[in-house]
C-alpha cells in the first residue's frame, strides 16, 4: 500500500527536493539565516561547513530563494575540481559576460563587471562555492587576488565557501593563511538537536496535511539515537519508518519500527 495515502499524507514531507516554503526553522537554519543577513551588508568572504546531510543545502536553498534579485546576482559555482581557467569562464558567464581568452583578460574582466555593477546598478554579486573541500589550491589563491581590490578597502561581493568540516583543514594550511584571514564569518552546521527531533517531524507532518502526530516518543529518541540529529539521516529514517508502518497497518511509529529499518539500512550498507 502507498504510505503517503496509509497517512492521510498530500506529499512525503522527508523528500530531498522539497520547496524551500517547507524549510524548518531549526537553530542551525536561524544561525545560519542570520549569518547571512550580516554578510550582504558586510560582503567579503563567509565560510560555512557542516557534515554531509547537515542541512546546509537546504538551508542555502531558503536564503537564495528569498533574495533580492534587484540587489544581488547569486552565482552558483558546484564545479570545485576544475581548472583556474574553467572557474574565471563560468564566473564570467554568471555575470552575463562573453569570455575573454587569455586568463589575465578574464581576471580583468571580471573585476571590472564586477565593481561596475555595485558601482552602477547598486547589485553585489554574491558567489557561492559548494563542496569547497574539493576547490584546487591555485583556485583558492586566485580568489583572494580577485576580490583583493587595491583602489580602495571596500568589498564589492560576497564570496561564501560552503562545504564539509575538511574545507577548515584546508583553509588553515600555511599557503591559504592570507585568505583565511580575510574570511570574516565563520558557521558549522550541528544537525538538530535532541530537542528538535519531536517539533521537526510534527512540522513536516502537518506540512503534509497530517495534524496529530505519527511518530510515538520512543520512536522519536530511536531516531535522534541512529541519526545523531544530522536532517539527511532523520527524513530517510522517517520515510523508511512510514513504509514498513504502512504495510505492517500501523497508524503510529513506534521504536520497533525504527530499529527494524536501521537495521536493515546497515545491511545494506
Amino acid at each position: 500500500m502507498n504510505y503517503q495515502f496509509f497517512y492521510g499524507l498530500t506529499f512525503n514531507p522527508f523528500d530531498k527536493d522539497l520547496p524551500s516554503q517547507y524549510v524548518f526553522e531549526s537553530s542551525d537554519y536561524k544561525q545560519f539565516i542570520s549569518r547571512m543577513e550580516y554578510f550582504k551588508s558586510t560582503k567579503g568572504f563567509a565560510c560555512v561547513y557542516g557534515e554531509p546531510g547537515s542541512g546546509k543545502t537546504t538551508s542555502l536553498r531558503a536564503f537564495t530563494a528569498k533574495i533580492n534579485p534587484q540587489l544581488f546576482r547569486v552565482i552558483y559555482l558546484p564545479l570545485s575540481t576544475t581548472t583556474v581557467q574553467d572557474f574565471y569562464r563560468h564566473l564570467a558567464v554568471g555575470l552575463g559576460l562573453l569570455p575573454k581568452f587569455r586568463k589575465v583578460d578574464l581576471f580583468h574582466q571580471i573585476q571590472v563587471q564586477i565593481v561596475k555593477s555595485a558601482m552602477q546598478k547598486n547589485l553585489t554579486t554574491f558567489i557561492i562555492i559548494d563542496e569547497a573541500q574539493f576547490v584546487q589550491h591555485a583556485i583558492f589563491h586566485e580568489l583572494r587576488l580577485l576580490f583583493n581590490f587595491q583602489m580602495d578597502s571596500k568589498n564589492y561581493a560576497c564570496i561564501l565557501f560552503i562545504g564539509q568540516p575538511l574545507l577548515l583543514n584546508l583553509l588553515s594550511l600555511q599557503i591559504h593563511l592570507p585568505l583565511k584571514q580575510r574570511i570574516a564569518i565563520h558557521y558549522g552546521f550541528k544537525g538538530l538537536s535532541k530537542d528538535e527531533i519531536a517539533p521537526y517531524l510534527v512540522a513536516m507532518l502537518k506540512a503534509a496535511g497530517v495534524g496529530e502526530p505519527l511518530f510515538t516518543p520512543e520512536a522519536i529518541e530511536a531516531i535522534y539515537a541512529f541519526s545523531g540529529g544530522l536532517p539527511r539521516k532523520i527524513n530517510s529514517l522517517a520515510e523508511k519508518a512510514l513504509l514498513l508502518g504502512s504495510q505492517k497497518r500501523t497508524k503510529s511509529i513506534n521504536a520497533e519500527i525504527i530499529q527494524t529499518v536501521q537495521d536493515d539500512s546497515e545491511m545494506v550498507l
